[in-house]
């Protein structure tokens, strides 16, 4: 299933934590541009980074790097953990020293490495510290983890803020008729190369994500019991046979069998 831009996420502009007892629900594989943190202080949590499939146990932390998909479960009953959200701005030698590479192993299970960032996440929860003092135990967090981190080569990078224009370009604007000519035109790029930066950026066409975006907005509608073509219509797909066969590309079903198992 592919992954969605989390623009809501995108939009908070500062460092935030949040509070979980339980990750569950539907799978919904989405991305941003913040660096997550999943730290499991009760429980287990089954989480899909990138490529990887991991559980993560009470006392270890999931790293999720700028822009990769990534997905969250605690299948197995409650438990306690928090994420916290950095702003890339906010850490930009951690961006400098993962580069283009990926996270082959997400994981931070180091006894010693997770002393360090549990004490400084305890710091963070306890809300005294102005922002200098909080940035610098951002920086002993990724610090910490990033020794732990096994890197691999990745793609070529898109030029610098491209990423962010275009998820936001086609948010905003895939209810209407949507290609990469026109999305490339509107940016100011040719479309040969947008296309090929978003594919080595995204592992994703552009074409093919716009759908996904188009889809995910289109089950949401079908959930609040709106009729299958109103649904197709004010997604943006241009036909109910293209339509379907996006559905059935995605979900490997028809969408009222979709409704039916959902």
């Amino acid at each position: 299933m592919q992954a969605t831009f989390h623009i809501k996420r995108d939009q908070i502009h500062h460092f935030h934590m949040e509070h979980y007892n339980a990750l569950g629900g539907r799978l919904h594989f989405h991305f941003h541009s913040h660096i997550e943190l999943l730290l499991m202080k009760e429980g287990e949590v089954t989480v899909w980074i990138g490529n990887a499939k991991e559980t993560v146990c009470a006392g270890q932390l999931a790293v999720v790097p700028s822009y990769e998909p990534h997905c969250f479960r605690s299948p197995h009953g409650a438990v306690k953990c928090t994420n916290l959200f950095v702003p890339t701005f906010l850490c930009p030698d951690f961006v400098e020293a993962v580069g283009n590479r990926r996270v082959q192993r997400p994981i931070v299970r180091d006894e010693k490495a997770m002393e360090r960032i549990c004490h400084a996440v305890s710091v963070l929860e306890a809300g005294e510290l102005n922002a200098i003092e909080q940035n610098g135990y951002i920086h002993v967090i990724l610090g910490a983890a990033l020794q732990q981190l096994t890197l691999e080569e990745g793609n070529t990078a898109l030029d610098g803020d491209l990423p962010e224009k275009l998820l936001y370009y086609i948010n905003e604007h895939y209810r209407e008729e949507l290609s990469t000519e026109l999305i490339a035109k509107a940016l100011g790029y040719s479309a040969n190369h947008l296309s090929k930066c978003f594919r080595a950026r995204f592992q994703i066409g552009v074409g093919r994500y716009i759908n996904t975006v188009r889809l995910r907005h289109a089950v949401e509608l079908m959930h609040r019991q709106m009729g299958i073509t109103e649904c197709a219509m004010e997604s943006g797909f241009s036909s109910l046979r293209t339509f379907y066969r996006a559905f059935e590309e995605e979900f490997g079903c028809p969408p009222k069998e979709y409704l039916r198992v959902k």
